[in-house]
This record gives structure tokens, sequence and C-alpha cells, in this order.
């Protein structure tokens, strides 16, 4: 009998987990997507620099993100403050790695400047949930 409880509790827990990596995908996508949109729209139709598009469509990005996560994914996790500088840490770090890609995929001139901001902003979402999970939204300090 105990065997079966302790596989009832493993199941729950991957099943919870799935749930949450779920949520985290939706809200992920959702911020993937508006980044690359933006980025798209200030390069292709408002000709800015696509440095400056990429910065502009992160930061709408992350207003995505943080809102998603926070009220959906993690449900509320943690103090407000700490979650948010937690998580613009964690965004911020990917934005580096993102922009660092972007400059040398526009460098190196392999493709036009709207597809390298869109294949850069690709890398956002790994390095974001790897980090949220295991401490951006982790309730213990």
């Amino acid at each position: 009998m105990w065997k079966v409880d302790k596989e009832d509790s493993l199941i729950a827990k991957l099943h919870r987990e799935a749930f949450l990596v779920g949520r985290f995908a939706v809200v992920g996508i959702a911020a993937t997507l508006a980044h690359m949109l933006i980025a798209w729209i200030l390069t292709e139709l408002m000709r800015l620099p696509p440095l400056l598009a990429n910065l502009m469509a992160f930061l709408t990005a992350f207003a995505v993100s943080f809102t998603g996560h926070y009220y959906w994914t993690f449900r509320r996790v943690g103090s407000l403050q700490r979650a948010i500088k937690r998580l613009f840490l964690i965004s911020l770090s990917a934005f580096f790695v993102n922009t660092l890609l972007l400059a040398t995929l526009i460098e190196g001139g392999w493709m036009s400047d709207s597809s390298a901001v869109v294949l850069a902003a690709g890398v956002v979402p790994a390095i974001s949930f790897l980090a949220s999970r295991f401490w951006g939204f982790k309730t213990s300090a």
C-alpha cells in the first residue's frame, strides 16, 4: 500500500509540473510573439535601428511575461517586489544573450536585420523558463 501512495504522489507532482510548464509556455509564447511583432513593426515599418527596436520589444515582452507569470503561471508566489526584481534580472540576462546574438548575426550579414531580430528573440524563452522555475519564483528566499 505504501508504494501505491508514493506513486500517486509522484504522479500528482508530475501532473502539477506539466500544468506549470504548460502555463509557462503559453505566457512565454505570448511574450515572445509580442517581442517579435513589436521588433518587426519597429524595424520594417518604422525603420528604427534593429538594436533600438529590440530594446523596445524586450520591454514590452517583459511586461507581458511578468504579468502572466506572476498572476497565472506561478500564482502570486512570494512578494510582488521580489518577483519583479528577480524576473527583471532573469530577463535582463536573457536580453543580454539575445542582444549579443543579434549583434553577431547583424555584423555577420547572414540574414536581414528583421530576420536576425526574430531569430535572436527565440533564445529568451529557454533561459527565462529555467531561471524562473528554479530561482525567480521560488517561494523560499
